[in-house]
């Protein structure tokens, strides 16, 4: 910080105004360019705001500062602010925290927005679509973060098989690039919460990975229209994490698709695929074949899954779930 005063011309001589106290750092940066917005995620510190003018912002953008709970950093934009990057991540953040981004759109990408070793940030009322894989993933541990009231659609157009809405943690078979020390990739305790999710995801809406845990899917809605089917993709949400809150979400299918349930539970590591709360979600499958709710290896579970009386069921083959229901 560093202090500026000013004298005024007064009645009988000068006047002294108090010093007062200004920022090194600018605490809003408005940006224009593509070239102006790589500086300012270079330069950003905690308490600063950069600001997008209205346009297109094509390049390779990625954010490592870290701010605090106090002064988080903050990206925001009108809708009308897209991020672009043909080829590459339309956002990467790594090793950052405590970042808010809001109101923008990343559009044109092979990756939408990818959050690696990034905890405490907030993805908030952003668009996410048209790109050529995932819409947004939090990996290598990135932990407590919220991704609220945004909205994602037309993933997948080159590699529908990778083309999910949200995606939770890594693959075991990608933890020695993303997990502790060859172990679980422990992105954990992310919210997921009142987001618009489809159509045309051609993977699952969200997909939970193995060695995640405690997390909290809460008031979305999934629209399974244009679900592809390869590499497993046939349900909106797809848990194989641990003690995850599934509530209050509804989903909705027209036939056009490959949706089998709407939410499933697979154990793809020991303990995993355990200890999930499903409670007050509406289906409707449009007829597809399968269940609302579909848990597998529940036999396996030291801490079994539960599927509360509280979930509906329109329009499925199936029914409700394939475990006992319990109570509110």
């Amino acid at each position: 910080m560093h202090r500026i005063r000013f004298w005024l011309a007064a009645a009988g001589g000068i006047l002294l105004v108090p010093s007062i106290a200004v920022s090194a750092h600018a605490d809003t940066v408005t940006v224009r360019t593509a070239a102006e917005l790589t500086s300012a995620l270079a330069a950003a510190a905690p308490g600063q705001t950069i600001e997008l003018a209205a346009g297109t912002y094509d390049g390779s953008f990625t954010a490592t500062a870290k701010g605090t709970a106090s002064q988080p950093i903050t990206l925001t934009g009108p809708r009308e602010a897209v991020l672009s990057n043909h080829g590459g991540y339309g956002l990467h953040l790594d090793g950052a925290a405590y970042w808010k981004l809001t109101g923008f759109a990343v559009s044109g990408a092979s990756k939408g927005i990818v959050l690696d070793h990034t905890n405490h940030t907030v993805l908030d009322r952003l668009a996410v679509s048209n790109v050529d894989a995932e819409a947004i993933h939090l990996r290598a541990s990135s932990s407590d973060n919220t991704i609220s009231d945004s909205s994602v659609r037309d993933t997948g157009r080159k590699q529908p098989q990778f083309g999910e809405g949200i995606y939770l943690g890594s693959a075991k078979s990608h933890w020695d690039d993303y997990g502790e020390n060859g172990g679980p990739d422990r992105s954990d305790r992310n919210q997921v919460i009142g987001n618009q999710l489809g159509p045309n995801i051609r993977a699952e809406a969200i997909d939970i990975k193995e060695g995640t845990q405690d997390g909290v899917i809460r008031g979305n809605s999934f629209d399974g229209h244009g679900i592809s089917g390869q590499n497993y993709a046939d349900s909106w949400v797809d848990v194989k994490g641990g003690g995850y809150r599934l509530a209050d979400n509804t989903g909705t299918y027209d036939g056009d698709g490959a949706l089998v349930d709407g939410f499933q539970v697979h154990q793809q590591v020991s303990g995993m695929g355990c200890a999930n709360t499903f409670d007050g979600n509406k289906s409707d499958l449009g007829g597809a074949s399968g269940y609302a709710i579909d848990v597998t290896d529940q036999s396996k579970c030291d801490r079994p899954n539960v599927v509360r009386s509280t979930n509906t069921v329109r329009d499925a083959g199936s029914g409700l779930t394939n475990i006992d229901v319990t109570g509110r």
